[in-house]
């Protein structure tokens, strides 16, 4: 009896110290995942071409060039603080079959004539929005938000398809892509 005891002893004993090594690598572990990562923030992105709200379904023609992106917070507490939030600059990339054709930076707001002039029919205009600042009250600007927000608009010659009714003057010619096939 007394081997039975000594071989439980040893047991005993080897798996309390692998159970004390298992418990240090967690407890080593835990403090490496743990570092408090910033909580990710949901934005409103809105694009406005000559002035109006431009939804996603929305095709782009020669004359929409003037481009400016209003954003929104999206968290409760963020209206009621009534934040300001401010797209400072953005990407417009123009791609043909999914490669990129030509590209420029805008600045708060501004034209992209330059990259309408190269569209074709079924071209895509890609934004790109990489950060986004909340305006304080003094109208300083201080970092809200990091990442990538994509827009993508495609684009139509508007000049073949002749809008129906409306009041001259037209300001623009953006259509909706579901009236195009």
């Amino acid at each position: 009896m007394t081997d039975f005891y000594k071989i439980r002893f040893k047991a005993i004993a080897i798996a309390w110290g692998l159970t004390s090594t298992m418990c240090f690598a967690q407890n080593i572990s835990n403090e490496i995942e743990t570092p408090q990562e910033e909580k990710k923030k949901i934005i409103k992105v809105q694009c406005l071409v000559n002035g109006k709200f431009a939804p996603s379904n929305l095709a782009f023609g020669r004359r929409d060039t003037d481009l400016s992106l209003k954003t929104f917070p999206f968290y409760e507490s963020d209206r009621k603080e009534k934040k300001q939030l401010v797209v400072q600059e953005f990407d417009v990339s123009l791609l043909r079959d999914g490669k990129k054709v030509a590209s420029q930076t805008v600045f708060g707001s501004g034209s992209i004539a330059y990259l309408a002039a190269l569209a074709k029919n079924e071209d895509t205009y890609l934004i790109q929005v990489r950060e986004v600042f909340e305006k304080a009250k003094d109208g300083t600007l201080k970092p809200y938000a990091r990442g990538v927000i994509k827009l993508a608009y495609l684009f139509y010659d508007l000049d073949i398809f002749k809008p129906l009714g409306g009041i001259p003057p037209f300001q623009g010619n953006a259509i909706s892509a579901n009236d195009v096939k």
